[in-house]
């Protein structure tokens, strides 16, 4: 167990790292590389060494040499640990030393079996790292994370802030800095609209040839996001996975298997670049992230959904909205909102929308529409009110 703690500390203490700052002097520059998901295989459990990129700085001065010393502490809230306010996880300082010429620290040079490390002069000093622990967690504390660990094999999900100063012998800051990393792993990615299960393709019947893909998952730092969607054939495809690995009408290069699009969560299917939807046909569609780790990329694909495109003029479901206008109008104020205009009862039972449409007195097509509305599900418009002339 002593070991393991001795580990935990150094891994954590590995990850704390710096934006360029500027103070006096010295100057502390680096670069941090976070990963959405933190494993514990990645590091050595007895002395927290790893080949994983976790951290990479300078030290410099424009005066040599400088007696400094480090000084460090990491913390965290984790509110899956029972911590809801920042609480020490370490806190240490080294002995001084003399910076003799600018010296690069890296992570995966360093463990807790170092004592020595070199500076960039030529030929290189040797600088001996010592330092001792001014504060750390309580002891309940380090075995709750501790089991948290063991169990899922990675860190526990919260905030954690990593500070360091670059100190004088008599504690004067010369520079410094402070990150705070969300460590939140990704669960899963919920398909919400348009679609279901394949047996329900009559009860997702969608009347826009230019969908508004949505579906909910969580903020992940640093992932890529992509979908595809392809055509079901009853005849040829047995599943909407032999679909979507067949041939697919998005993306339309058929030596690409996805299309990379913006970390949001809504796509409206492309105007271009794409094959086109037909009416009378079903689709399935899917969605994958790619998130980085400690371990390498990992695709965590939803499921796929299915849905049809009705034809013009006819309706195959009960009591659906079957105008093109309404459908994508039902997807941006909601189904509560919308059936308190249009639902039974109300003062827009009923209606279709006929004629022209027009914005701020402008006539403009479907398309037009379809692209503001789709502006409004990204949030990059806000509804501040909703009335009826």
């Amino acid at each position: 167990m002593r070991q393991i703690n001795k580990y935990i500390f150094s891994a954590i203490v590995s990850l704390g790292l710096l934006r360029p700052v500027v103070a006096q002097n010295v100057t502390l520059s680096g670069d941090i590389y976070e990963y959405a998901t933190y494993y514990i295989s990645s590091f050595d459990l007895n002395t927290g060494g790893t080949n994983v990129q976790i951290f990479r700085y300078q030290l410099t001065s424009d005066e040599y040499p400088v007696p400094v010393r480090i000084w460090f502490r990491a913390s965290l809230v984790s509110p899956s640990l029972g911590i809801s306010s920042p609480s020490t996880i370490i806190e240490i300082v080294t002995d001084p030393f003399d910076l003799k010429a600018p010296v690069i620290l890296d992570n995966r040079d360093i463990s807790s079996e170092t004592t020595t490390i070199y500076d960039m002069a030529s030929p290189p000093n040797s600088i001996q790292i010592a330092g001792q622990v001014v504060d750390r967690l309580d002891p309940s504390v380090v075995d709750a994370i501790l089991q948290s660990i063991l169990a899922s094999g990675k860190i526990a999900d919260g905030e954690y802030t990593f500070e360091i100063q670059i100190q004088s012998i008599s504690g004067q800051v010369l520079a410094s800095d402070a990150k705070t990393i969300v460590v939140q792993s990704p669960v899963s990615i919920n398909l919400e609209y348009p679609g279901g299960v394949l047996a329900d393709t009559l009860d997702n019947v969608i009347y826009s040839t230019f969908p508004i893909f949505q579906w909910f998952s969580q903020p992940c730092g640093g992932c890529n996001t992509f979908i595809r969607v392809a055509e079901f054939d009853p005849v040829v495809h047995s599943s909407l996975e032999d679909a979507i690995d067949d041939q697919r009408v998005l993306p339309f290069d058929q030596n690409e298997t996805w299309y990379l699009i913006d970390n949001i969560n809504s796509f409206q299917y492309p105007f271009s670049g794409a094959f086109p939807l037909e009416e009378g046909k079903v689709y399935g569609w899917q969605v994958m992230m790619t998130l980085p780790t400690t371990s390498g990329a990992e695709d965590m694909p939803s499921p796929i959904f299915a849905f049809k495109i009705g034809t013009t003029g006819t309706v195959e479901t009960t009591g659906a909205v079957t105008n093109p206008l309404l459908v994508v109008l039902q997807q941006v104020l909601g189904e509560d909102q919308f059936n308190a205009f249009f639902g039974s009862g109300n003062e827009f039972q009923g209606y279709t929308p006929t004629g022209q449409i027009e914005i701020n007195g402008i006539t403009v097509d479907e398309a037009s529409v379809s692209y503001l509305l789709n502006q409004i599900l990204s949030n990059n418009y806000q509804i501040q009110s909703v009335g009826v002339e």
